[in-house]
């Protein structure tokens, strides 16, 4: 599906999240409307994502359900999506939905320039946005995260979505989904000091997803939040 079309209307800005996502299909209390891009945190694409313009399509009062979950499992969440959209291509910028609530252990996710510099470090990159729209939808790179990934995205105070060209160790450039789960119960670590690593840098994992196979590629807890 071809993504570089303008978005004109709230119509269309709806339209278009409902179909890359699949959140439509989970509520029907959606808003749009234009915006501007302030502190995006994509690496590598964190400069050329501020200051565009773009629609912001909230999806309200979600309850997750996937294919892959237990018959009848509830979310123990509700939640909000809000899904960026560039205005002059309609494609995809990001999908969030954040905590309402306190937990002093869920820290903010890091500035694009800190995420970048890590991921730098370990050979990871991301080159750009697809310019196609993805072969699988949101709900069902979460579905994947769920089934073949690390983490569960009901288990996940925040979820952070991404579609992306990213490549790893000079390998070949391919579409893919990143997940990011916050607020995960705290992985454990290993060693007798295991448990003096604080909660906040061990409760979060972020999956990447082939869009062409539906392949989890593989999961790390990097980027560290702040």
């Amino acid at each position: 599906m071809a993504s570089r079309n303008p978005i004109t209307s709230e119509e269309q800005a709806i339209e278009q999240a409902s179909r890359i996502t699949e959140l439509g299909t989970l509520t029907r209390k959606i808003t749009a409307q234009k915006s501007t891009i302030k502190d995006d945190r994509t690496p590598f694409l964190w400069k050329q994502f501020d200051g565009k313009p773009c629609w912001k399509v909230d999806f309200n009062e979600v309850s997750l359900r996937l294919k892959s979950s237990v018959p009848n499992f509830r979310d123990k969440y509700v939640r909000r999506f809000s899904v960026l959209l560039d205005s002059s291509t309609g494609q995809l910028l990001s999908v969030v939905s954040l905590f309402d609530g306190k937990d002093p252990d869920l820290h903010p996710q890091p500035s694009g320039a800190a995420a970048e510099l890590q991921l730098s470090g370990q050979e990871e990159l991301y080159h750009g946005l697809p310019p196609e729209g993805p072969r699988l939808t949101f709900l069902a790179a979460l579905d994947v995260v769920l089934s073949k990934g690390v983490g569960s995205p009901f288990l996940a105070k925040e979820i952070y979505g991404s579609y992306v060209i990213h490549s790893r160790s000079g390998g070949l450039k391919c579409a893919v989904w990143v997940i990011t789960l916050n607020g995960l119960p705290a992985i454990p670590v290993d060693g007798p000091y295991g448990d003096t690593v604080p909660v906040w840098q061990r409760n979060h994992m972020r999956n990447v997803i082939d869009d062409k196979t539906g392949v989890n590629l593989f999961a790390t807890n990097s980027p560290q939040p702040q």
